[in-house]
């Protein structure tokens, strides 16, 4: 009998063998976009843009016999013991154990990094959540190493956010409309990832109690504050109402790893809230391929 791999799964394989950043030195998107790509839909580009894809050399994985993870954290050095940290977690605790434990640990560093840990490990935990194969669960310890290597504690959390009077995981999804706002009054890349983010929150939550979610809420709209600091929002925009298949096209034709991850955020953000802004802004973030393919 004849199985056929996941794309995904042979993505997640071929991208493992290079490290966390590209040759530029800045965040290798790869797995983060080939993730995105393959919720979309688009599973012949997650074959051609994990091909695409290159990086810096990759970390080599430890297994140490010993571990003091406190010691550990926020140590970039180690991430290679991290990763065997968590490769080993996984196997013996189930992935799902591993992030129920994992993330309240890591959620107060949301945003280092410009939250790439955080929206690596979300882009893996649900291609894990689809299907635990072991590519998945070897990407998922890859971006949990990943984050706990970068750790550092991020922006001063308002005590009154940790009230827990809203609902928690609604409430991030509301933190990305309120991120989006920001994005269409300053469309730079900083703003892009301040929704992005939110949406990877939006997954995390999914895997801690209700208390982790309330702080994991209060750290965002924390991050928020600093990052948006300034930016007034824009509340009033024009919607073209472009349908699904027009903006995801137009992503992928863009080939900008950025306009995919946002124009699947945007979409899920829409359906979650029937918010238009998410709709504004994956229009905004796809204006320039829209005219390319003249729609």
């Amino acid at each position: 009998m004849t199985t056929t791999r996941s794309p995904l799964d042979a993505a997640f394989d071929r991208l493992g063998r290079w490290g966390f950043d590209d040759p530029d030195g800045f965040v290798n998107h790869g797995p983060m976009v080939c993730e995105a790509l393959h919720e979309l839909g688009r599973f012949a580009e997650v074959d051609s843009w994990s091909r695409q894809v290159s990086g810096t050399p990759p970390v080599v994985v430890v297994h140490p016999t010993r571990f003091d993870w406190t010691d550990a954290i926020g140590d970039l050095s180690r991430t290679g013991e991290w990763m065997g940290y968590f490769e080993r977690s996984i196997a013996d605790e189930g992935w799902s154990s591993t992030l129920h434990t994992w993330l309240p640990r890591l959620l107060p560093g949301l945003g280092v990094a410009l939250f790439h840990g955080a929206i690596r490990t979300a882009h893996a935990a649900r291609a894990v959540e689809d299907v635990a194969s072991p590519s998945r669960c070897a990407e998922l310890a890859r971006s949990l190493g990943y984050w706990a290597g970068l750790f550092e504690a991020g922006a001063v959390v308002d005590e009154r956010d940790l009230s827990g009077g809203d609902e928690p995981r609604r409430g991030v999804v509301e933190a990305a409309a309120g991120a989006a706002h920001h994005y269409l009054a300053k469309p730079n890349i900083f703003g892009l990832h301040g929704v992005t983010a939110a949406m990877a929150v939006s997954i995390l939550v999914r895997h801690v109690d209700t208390d982790d979610a309330v702080a994991a809420l209060a750290q965002l709209r924390a991050e928020h504050a600093v990052l948006y600091r300034g930016v007034v929002p824009r509340h009033e925009f024009d919607v073209q109402h472009l349908e699904e298949a027009t903006l995801v096209e137009a992503a992928v034709q863009s080939g900008d790893a950025h306009a995919v991850k946002l124009v699947e955020a945007c979409r899920r953000g829409l359906a979650a809230t029937g918010d238009e802004v998410f709709l504004a802004a994956a229009e905004r973030v796809t204006r320039r391929a829209i005219r390319t393919l003249g729609r």
